[in-house]
């Protein structure tokens, strides 16, 4: 609720500074303004989901998660859709996003500091690279040094019904 509530607040406020700044540069040099930043948008989120799936792909293929290329490809998708949006505020924040220190930002914001480490400097739950990094790590004796706690259970078989309740 709270988000759908700043969402419609800075839609209000971007239609106002529009008419606003609309009013002082004419309404030609307004409509030119958000044909031009809609263009870019569009062209930036073609480009980007592209090259995004590109680096995507090439880094499950050599056995890594991509999670830095997919923030970074979802920062620019995310400034192409406020570029597409008619409004100066918008247009603004879009082009913050585009800044090159913006994924930083993007990432603290999201809760990633860092590719292996989380805010408070633990690992990343999830992280598969921490997780490969952390069970290939053996010691002198040829030993796993696995510090993951093992969870002991029983294993049951979906397919074997298991005994028939009418025998007892």
């Amino acid at each position: 609720m709270p988000l759908l509530l700043l969402f419609a607040l800075l839609a209000i406020a971007d239609f106002a500074i529009l008419f606003s700044v609309g009013a002082k540069i004419g309404l030609l040099a307004s409509v030119l303004w958000i044909v031009v930043s809609a263009a870019f948008g569009i062209h930036l989120i073609r480009r980007e989901s592209l090259l995004t799936l590109q680096r995507a792909r090439e880094r499950l293929a050599i056995g890594e998660i991509p999670s830095d290329e997919l923030m970074a490809g979802a920062s620019f998708v995310f400034a192409g859709l406020l570029l597409m949006a008619p409004g100066f505020l918008s247009d603004v924040i879009g082009l913050l996003c585009l800044l090159p220190g913006s994924g930083q930002l993007w990432r603290r914001w999201s809760g990633r500091s860092s590719r292996r480490a989380g805010a408070n400097g633990n690992e990343i739950p999830g992280d598969w690279s921490t997780h490969q990094h952390r069970t290939e790590s053996t010691t002198d004796d040829g030993k796993r040094q696995d510090s993951t706690p093992l969870i002991e259970g029983d294993y049951l078989d979906k397919d074997d019904p298991g005994p028939d309740p009418r025998q007892r």
